[in-house]
């Protein structure tokens, strides 16, 4: 019989406790709706899909949850709690704007496919990491891995 973390249910598995913070909160809302989002252009991948409104404000949210995983990642850093996390959501921060651009410099259907199929896969990492409830804290060091002013 598995046990289960404190608050949890076996119906619904125990959240991260910052997850329940309004901007963190905001941030899982904003990474699910737009996995959602990302899962439907993928199931037909066209290159003219770029040249619509519908597209720009997807592009301009997925940016937006850039900032906003960035600007968790500054919450973390000045409370100087969850190293882990907090390095977590700079990489997110920075993997969605790779993958924002591979998407619009994708040139061929296929590869317009491939590029939303790694959005999305980010955008449910982007989620994960954030409701999970950590387990150790491995003292990663930002300054290390992204340099000064991390």
């Amino acid at each position: 019989m598995a046990v289960l973390p404190y608050g949890a249910t076996a119906a619904e598995p125990a959240a991260s406790v910052i997850s329940r913070e309004p901007s963190f909160a905001g941030l899982v809302r904003s990474a699910r709706t737009l996995k959602t989002e990302t899962d439907r252009f993928s199931a037909h991948p066209a290159l003219a899909v770029r040249q619509t409104a519908k597209f720009a404000a997807y592009a301009r949210d997925i940016r937006a949850l850039s900032a906003g995983d960035l600007k968790g990642h500054y919450t973390l850093r000045d409370r100087g709690t969850d190293n882990d996390l907090k390095c977590i959501l700079m990489g997110v921060s920075r993997d969605l704007e790779i993958k924002m651009t591979a998407i619009e410099a994708a040139r061929t259907d296929a590869d317009l496919g491939t590029a939303f199929h790694n959005m999305s896969d980010l955008l449910s990492d982007n989620v994960d990491v954030i409701v999970t409830p950590a387990t150790t804290d491995s003292g990663l060091d930002c300054v290390i891995e992204f340099g000064k002013g991390a």
